[in-house]
């Protein structure tokens, strides 16, 4: 119930919100489709909130220290 509070407040205030409801769960995820739905949930967020469209760092600029000259 709180959770369904949650959204209609967020949704109230024109804020983007999404709640999923997974049957047969309650405070945790036990079916293994749930896990995994879980999880697409998560990556889908993240792709959305924090992907971005620069280049791609490449392995050997990302290893390398910035110096303390420049």
């Amino acid at each position: 119930m709180q959770s369904e509070r949650m959204y209609a407040a967020l949704k109230g205030l024109g804020k983007e919100a999404r709640l999923v409801m997974l049957p047969y769960e309650a405070h945790g995820y036990r079916a293994r489709k749930s896990l995994l739905h879980v999880l697409w949930e998560q990556e889908q967020w993240l792709d959305k909130y924090l992907l971005t469209d620069e280049a791609p760092v490449s392995d050997a600029q990302a290893n390398t220290e910035p110096s303390l000259t420049e």
